[in-house]
């Protein structure tokens, strides 16, 4: 009788089986020290540490970064998040909602912005032994909105400044007026029969400045640029 000789299976575990076949492609991605981006609502765009503090140098290494698109879509309004630099050039869409990146940074300089937005919605951060960024343009937010107008400087109205460029977010909430910044070297406006938001970039020289309703001249304020 002739002996049938079967074949010896050979059992492998399943970690050197993975281990031959290579990475999957379900893999999980590699993290990194952790940063938080967020962009909106307004015309707000920040990177920030652990600690939330803004991002203004770095080592050179893994990130993970967490962005949170809040831009609300019912004001007519959105904005993104796009991060470039030295091997990097990474965008959410405009949709709200949060994107999770893992990137590598290297020496240099990293911009991050709004597409729709870049000369407002615009910051910079070193890596490395890079030179530190300029310093960044101050933020003014202009209002019309009922019987009010305003010009504010953070929590304060604005009654004097120094001469310089100057990023204005401008929230106009009336369809009777509109928000109208007008003094040397600058006519800036709204729209009367329009709702909305607008951001302007103006350079303010030493005079005096007046933000007024064209449709309500009754309506206005001014202060001084030194």
């Amino acid at each position: 009788m002739h002996r049938v000789r079967l074949p010896l299976i050979l059992l492998v575990p399943l970690s050197a089986l993975a281990l031959a076949l290579g990475p999957a492609s379900a893999r999980p991605a590699t993290t990194g020290i952790a940063l938080t981006g967020t962009t909106g609502p307004g015309f707000t765009i920040s990177l920030k540490d652990a600690n939330g503090t803004l991002v203004s140098n770095l080592a050179a290494g893994d990130y993970t970064i967490t962005i949170h698109n809040q831009s609300d879509p019912s004001t007519g309004v959105t904005h993104n998040f796009h991060l470039k630099g030295p091997g990097v050039n990474m965008l959410t869409t405009f949709d709200p909602g949060t994107t999770v990146w893992n990137v590598t940074l290297t020496d240099g300089k990293y911009t991050y912005l709004c597409d729709a937005h870049p000369t407002i919605m615009i910051r910079t951060f070193t890596v490395g032994n890079a030179p530190p960024p300029p310093p960044r343009v101050p933020k003014l937010s202009g209002r019309v909105a009922g019987k009010s107008i305003t010009l504010r400087k953070g929590s304060s109205l604005v009654k004097s400044l120094k001469a310089g460029k100057y990023s204005i977010a401008v929230k106009d909430a009336s369809t009777k007026d509109n928000f109208h910044l007008k003094g040397p070297g600058v006519s800036r406006k709204t729209s009367v029969p329009k709702r909305g938001h607008t951001a302007w970039t103006v350079r303010l020289r030493a005079g005096k400045y007046t933000y007024f309703s064209d449709a309500h001249r009754k309506l206005k304020r001014s202060f001084r640029v030194k």
